[in-house]
Parts: structure tokens; C-alpha cells; sequence
């Protein structure tokens, strides 16, 4: 007789109505977990191979790159490049931090020679950098700007509703969307911006500091979540099933 067999032996099924109640809803919750963490696993498959694929590429002009998004196309880690210059609205510093210090990261505004308004993330700064070691371009200077292509940061559900969309009192916003960074300004600004690659010059703010390795572990958590579901429907089972009554004997006399 084999393990499994032994265990149900001499055992009859006793339906637990709040029992299996709550082992279907941890089953679905698990179940459900387990699931999404395999969507998981495809995006975040799809979004190493797109960065592997375009980090390395030639810039191209950011109107054509911004076109194609537009029109749909996925185009986030784009290498892009911006000519115009500088604009006069007021930069908007994004709370941060890089290499394990504390921070923000600087969002100039920018206005292209086609005439688009962009946000440009010129790069970290520390919280206590030197200032003597800070250096921006002034407002109306001519440049070109080379980075990566950004769409602007939404986040869903349940994340959405711990990340504020309102600048704190010192005056850093929490969110990567350059229409909230213009929005007190009442100036318009494409929900697309640019994280600058590293240049030489002042160390900050420091370009070059998008994250381009992303950690992979929803395989990992797949199972662990499908091994939960597999735990809690033996513990079910296990409380479903009771010992068989035993017959009872004859006590009258044999002849």
C-alpha cells in the first residue's frame, strides 16, 4: 500500500462548510498571486531584451522618436537627441537617490527647435553635494541634449495610492511626470522626457544614471506562490478527512 493510499485508508471525507470556505478564497488569492506573477515574468523578460536591444543604438531626433510613440509604438530606452535650448521656467527637483545616497534628481525644462517642450533629467545630485561642485546651464543657452527616451511615471494601484502627486514643502515632487512638474507654472509639457547620458564636467548632477539591470526573481515567486496553494489544499484535506466508524460488534453469544 503506498503512502498516500495508507493515509486514506480507514478515513472517510467530512464536509467543513467554513473550512472550505476559507481555503477557496486563500486558494483563489493564491492562485490569483501565483498568476500575476507570471505576467510579471513575461514583462519583465520583454523589457530586458527591449533595453539589451536599444541601449546601444545611435541617437535619433527626439520629434521622430516622440512621433512614434505618439502613434503607440513603444519606445521607452530610446537613445534620443534634443537641440534647443534651455527654457525659463523653473526646474522641478524629483526626490531620489543613487548608490545608496540620498538626494534628487534635476529636471530642466527644455525647448526644442521644432518648438516642443521637454523636461530634460539632467541628474542626481546628492543631498549635501557641495555647491561649489553643482553646475546647470543657464536658462536660454543654446545645447543638445543626448539621453534616453522617457515616457512619464504612472503608477497603478495599490502603488498609486502611497505616492503623493503634490511637491512637498522644500520643494520635491515624488512622481516622473513633467505635466505635474509644469502644471504650477500653467506652462503645457510632453508627458516625454529625457534622462541625459553622462558628460564630462561638474560631477553634479551626475547624467548617466538610469537604471538599465533589472532584478528578476517572478519565477521564483511564482512558485512560491503556487506552493502555498498546494500547502493549503493538503491542510484542507487533511481537516476533511476523519477516521470511519468502526462497525459494531455483536455482543450476543454464539450458539
Amino acid at each position: 500500500m503506498t503512502g498516500g493510499a495508507a493515509i486514506l485508508s480507514g478515513r472517510r471525507f467530512r464536509f467543513r462548510p467554513v473550512l472550505t470556505v476559507f481555503a477557496a478564497l486563500g486558494l483563489l488569492a493564491t492562485v490569483s498571486l501565483g498568476a500575476w506573477q507570471l505576467a510579471r515574468l513575461d514583462w519583465k523578460l520583454d523589457l530586458i531584451g527591449k533595453v539589451e536591444a536599444r541601449v546601444g543604438a545611435p541617437p535619433a531626433p527626439f520629434a521622430d522618436v516622440m512621433a512614434r510613440a505618439r502613434k503607440g509604438e513603444d519606445m521607452e530606452y530610446a537613445p534620443v537627441r534634443l537641440r534647443g535650448a534651455f527654457a525659463q521656467a523653473p526646474a522641478a527637483r524629483l526626490f531620489g537617490a543613487y548608490e545608496g545616497a540620498p538626494g534628487h534628481y534635476l529636471f530642466m525644462p527644455f525647448k526644442t527647435d521644432e518648438g516642443a517642450a521637454v523636461y530634460v533629467n539632467m541628474g542626481f545630485t546628492p543631498q549635501f553635494a557641495d555647491p561649489d561642485d553643482v553646475a546647470v546651464p543657464p536658462a536660454g543657452s543654446p545645447a543638445t541634449v543626448e539621453g534616453l527616451f522617457r515616457a512619464a511615471e504612472t503608477p497603478r494601484p495599490p502603488a498609486a495610492w502611497f505616492v503623493s502627486r503634490q511637491q512637498s514643502a522644500d520643494g520635491l515632487w515624488f512622481i516622473r511626470d513633467p505635466r505635474i512638474f509644469a502644471a504650477p507654472s500653467q506652462r503645457p509639457a510632453s508627458p516625454y522626457y529625457v534622462d541625459r547620458f553622462a558628460v564630462d564636467g561638474a560631477p553634479w548632477p551626475r547624467g548617466g544614471t538610469t537604471r538599465l539591470s533589472f532584478s528578476n526573481r517572478h519565477l521564483e515567486y511564482a512558485l512560491t506562490w503556487f506552493g502555498l496553494a498546494a500547502t493549503l489544499f493538503g491542510v484542507w484535506l487533511a481537516f476533511s478527512l476523519e477516521p470511519a466508524a468502526r462497525p459494531a460488534r455483536s455482543s450476543a453469544p454464539s450458539a
